[in-house]
């Protein structure tokens, strides 16, 4: 029930702020929505203090899409081009695709 519900939120929040997004992997494309961010603030686990970071980060929804995310997998958002260099899961169904740019800004 409550991953039911964090999807429902989810989805709300991508089609109201979300970005169109395609993930590129060996040659395969998808295309879907995701929350982008180009600065990400987080929470360090060992010390409960917020950590900006420049990072950029695009949420998605696990369900909008029908393979996983890797490492390595090419985003297109905005017009540029970034790398997947980590995933984190949100606990529910939602994945944070953290990125590192690969082209110059549009």
């Amino acid at each position: 029930m409550l991953n039911d519900l964090a999807n429902r939120v989810l989805t709300a929040g991508i089609n109201v702020m979300g970005d169109p997004v395609t993930l590129t992997r060996g040659g395969q494309t998808f295309d879907i929505k995701g929350i982008f961010q180009e600065t990400y603030k987080a929470i360090d686990p060992e010390t409960g203090f917020p950590v900006t970071t420049l990072q950029p980060v695009v949420s998605i929804n696990r369900t909008d899409i029908t393979t996983e995310p890797k490492v390595g997998d090419v985003v297109v958002v905005r017009g540029t081009n970034y790398r997947v260099r980590d995933l984190q899961s949100d606990g529910h169904t939602g994945i944070h695709l953290m990125l590192q740019r690969t082209s110059a800004r549009v």
